[in-house]
């Protein structure tokens, strides 16, 4: 898995525009463009003081937005933020549109879901990033749901681009997906 870090206080350090936003996510949709399928692009935070909400959304709400509508597929997304408080104003822009984004904070121990995720998703998400890896058999035993949910759950949240899957044969014939979450973190959150 290729992955790529983009550094956005090259933007400034203070975001609040539109305009600066619509540069970002040009910048975006071509670094992860660049980065073959099953590739993840943190956007990293550091260094900005200000990131408002008209910057956020037009940046990184767009982009998400594209990237669920199925533009580049099989690439990931994901924000490294020094607080959870620099991406407030990402988070209720992302909600609006219905979209999620995983983000990994401070020295990327803790992690949080920027956006709208169901509980049902958020409790398979925290399995995934717990487990480091999983399968619809391995939610059935360690959440006790159904197959078909557990399959569902876990599709939706490839969906949402908050986890990749990866597909392989089955030493017994058939097709095994695994997933994984879109990074490790050093202790689990």
């Amino acid at each position: 898995m290729a992955t790529r870090i983009v550094h956005l206080a090259q933007f400034g350090k203070r975001l609040g525009t539109r305009a600066e936003g619509k540069r970002a996510r040009a910048f975006l949709e071509e670094a992860l463009a660049a980065l073959p399928e099953g590739s993840v692009l943190t956007a990293d935070l550091s260094g900005i003081e200000v990131l408002s909400g008209s910057f956020a959304d037009e940046a990184i709400g767009r982009f998400v937005a594209r990237l669920v509508a199925d533009a580049l597929p099989y690439r990931h997304f994901l924000v490294r933020t020094p607080t959870a408080d620099l991406v407030e104003d990402l988070d209720v822009k992302l909600a609006q549109r219905k979209l999620a984004v995983l983000a990994v904070v401070g020295a990327g121990t803790e992690w949080l879901v920027l956006g709208r995720v169901p509980p049902y998703l958020a409790e398979v998400l925290a399995w995934v990033i717990a487990h480091g890896e999983t399968t619809s058999q391995d939610l059935v035993r360690g959440l006790g749901i159904s197959l078909q949910n557990a399959t569902t759950r876990l599709a939706k949240l490839v969906r949402l681009r908050l986890v990749r899957v990866v597909q392989g044969s089955r030493p017994m014939g058939g097709i095994q997906r695994q997933f994984y979450p879109l990074t490790s973190f050093n202790e689990r959150s």
